[in-house]
């Protein structure tokens, strides 16, 4: 035959990370030269809210891949590919890119955002009193409320903000404390409770809205990662951390490392990440 049929799962992890997993398969097979081919394995248990069976059939309705596995021997992988991660713009060029975003699109989809700038601000499990990786990819209000401002101001008066993130306003109050009113009037919180069942097209549209915004500043997620990937804008902003192990950003993304938000932002700190 001359090939494997590369297939990814057995993660039951939230539907970022598991959709990254994946789409780390599909690249690794589509630079595989045809010696790898991409089997998908449908998503089955998704955690953060989605408990429902037509919940989570909704998400593989929504992702617009089709279950190709059967009659098929399979090379099974669960976890997110190293190669990828340690290079992701090699990965994902753009032949991959347009592969990958012809899935997405292929099934029906929610209205774009009806704002032009769009934040996901990761909450839910995600928080300071946390241990090892969930405490450090928690990301403050004040961090927010000195930095949206300053990017916002490169955009059009007009721009509209949407910030999605889990809680209640009063947690993310102090996020537009002391903003102009203008810019206030201009943002609005799409909030989601983490304590009850996501319906489905909560979450699915918020991620619509991620990757069809003209602006799109990420959070430290595999929710933001992902939808990154397949929004088109030159205007996405990668929140990282320099912290050995992290995820890197795609050559066409604004490389904005958290560090250097908060001392130098918007200055040559701030430039396009080099391929």
């Amino acid at each position: 035959m001359g090939y494997k049929n590369l297939t990814i799962r057995g993660k039951t992890d939230g539907f970022g990370c598991q959709w990254n997993a994946k789409l780390s398969g599909m690249a690794v097979c589509y630079n595989s030269g045809g010696k790898l081919r991409y089997a998908h394995t449908p998503f089955t248990t998704v955690s953060h809210g989605w408990r429902d069976e037509l919940e989570v059939e909704a998400i593989n309705k929504f992702v617009g891949v089709p279950d190709n596995r059967i009659g098929k021997k399979l090379h099974v992988v669960q976890r997110f590919n190293s190669k990828v991660f340690a290079n992701p713009s090699g990965y994902y060029s753009d032949y991959v890119l347009d592969k990958i975003r012809s899935h997405y699109w292929s099934t029906e989809k929610p209205d774009p955002c009806d704002c032009e700038i769009v934040v996901h601000i990761r909450r839910g499990d995600i928080q300071p009193h946390r241990g090892g990786d969930r405490r450090q990819r928690h990301m403050k209000n004040d961090w927010y409320n000195r930095v949206l401002p300053r990017i916002v101001a490169k955009y059009p008066s007009h721009y509209k903000m949407a910030i999605y993130s889990e809680g209640l306003f009063e947690e993310f109050a102090p996020i537009i404390e002391n903003w102009p009113k203008d810019l206030i009037d201009r943002t609005v919180f799409r909030l989601a409770d983490p304590n009850m069942s996501f319906q489905e097209y909560d979450m699915l549209t918020a991620y619509h809205h991620f990757v069809t915004a003209k602006v799109f500043i990420m959070s430290k997620s595999g929710l933001s990662y992902t939808a990154g990937i397949f929004n088109k804008s030159n205007d996405i902003y990668f929140v990282g951390s320099r912290a050995r192990g992290q995820r890197l950003p795609l050559r066409h993304w604004i490389n904005g490392w958290q560090q250097d938000f908060d001392i130098n932002f918007p200055a040559q700190v701030i430039e396009k990440t080099k391929n």
